[in-house]
């Protein structure tokens, strides 16, 4: 508990000393915060005029595809908040040396260098996807339940894991690979798939790609299911396999390439 705390005040002072870096660049703060929001409002209104033509896309209606975009741009926008900063430095801190001070620290080093940076303009995203996905409870006349509520926080948190767990590992391999960038490059891109139904893929192969082997299905598809009470039973004990396995995963690699660290210098 005392580890735990110590840890949430580190991270808090973090945090502190983020706000003083974007309050000494407004400017900055305020443009990034205007394009992120921006994007939000392209794909909005790319929603608005599919179903200008139809009711429904590989049955989902206007309102559920609303909570399936506000769910994938409010975890991508947490996910760009508050870990991508930190996981995008990772190869030039290795290559350039930088990372032997992190791990001079008395801290452990996976979380300084996963935790340190806060993207604050990002948070503008997460705002207003939790006004988008309350639209679209709205639009689809869905009576939220408790439950159904508590189900859909999990599976935000599992689709937060999954992105994190994916990218450590892919970021990890920066100790062993000169190159990284395009690989994580490749991930991101892929996983802009997230931001439609899986169901629109019908029953092809690469659906099942996207659910069991490369799972961007829980990162949107699955979570909008839960808050629109259409989840299936076998999803939500998946969602949780699939995020504490990524995580475990990660923490295995990042154990293993620090043991086989030797610094810039050889």
């Amino acid at each position: 508990m005392t580890t735990l705390l110590r840890y949430l005040r580190l991270y808090v002072t973090f945090f502190r000393n983020c706000i003083v870096r974007e309050t000494e660049f407004r400017g900055n703060f305020f443009a990034n915060a205007f394009t992120t929001a921006a994007w939000l409002f392209y794909y909005l209104f790319f929603i608005e005029i599919v179903y200008s033509q139809t009711n429904a896309v590989a049955g989902w209606t206007k309102g559920q595809a609303l909570i399936l975009a506000g769910s994938f741009s409010l975890t991508w926008g947490l996910m760009n908040a508050l870990f991508t900063p930190n996981l995008s430095m990772l190869p030039e801190y290795i290559q350039k040396g930088t990372f032997d001070l992190t791990l001079t620290k008395p801290v452990d080093s996976q979380f300084l260098a996963t935790a340190r940076i806060i993207n604050l303009a990002e948070f503008s995203r997460a705002l207003l996807s939790l006004l988008v996905i309350a639209y679209g409870v709205s639009v689809s006349h869905i009576s939220v339940t408790f439950s159904s509520l508590a189900v859909y926080i999990v599976l935000l948190a599992c689709s937060l894991c999954i992105l994190l767990g994916i990218d450590s590992l892919i970021m990890t391999l920066s100790f062993w690979l000169v190159r990284i960038r395009n690989l994580d490059a490749a991930f991101w891109s892929v996983s802009m798939m997230a931001r439609y139904p899986v169901d629109i893929f019908g029953g092809t192969i690469l659906k099942n790609m996207l659910t069991f082997f490369i799972p961007m299905a829980f990162i949107a598809t699955v979570p909008a299911r839960g808050l629109a009470q259409t989840l299936q039973v076998w999803m939500l004990p998946l969602a949780l396999a699939f995020a504490a396995g990524l995580m475990l995963s990660s923490r295995w690699l990042w154990l293993l390439a620090i043991r086989s660290y030797s610094s810039a210098g050889g």
